[in-house]
């Protein structure tokens, strides 16, 4: 029984099953903020090959 006494990680996993809804919105929230430094940071510039301002027969 002292295995399961004063146990961080026990304590963690119990506060889990109480309450989900704390760990979806950290899930949630981790995921936008990884995302938009994965946006801003990691991928390259893209270019875009259709734009409406450059046509053929401008001048």
């Amino acid at each position: 029984m002292g295995f399961f006494n004063n146990n961080p990680v026990i304590e963690f996993f119990h506060r889990i099953t109480r309450k989900p809804s704390t760990i979806a919105m950290w899930v949630f929230a981790g995921l936008i903020c990884s995302s938009t430094f994965y946006l801003m940071f990691m991928s390259s510039p893209t270019i875009d090959f259709n734009s409406k301002s450059k046509k053929k027969n401008d001048k």
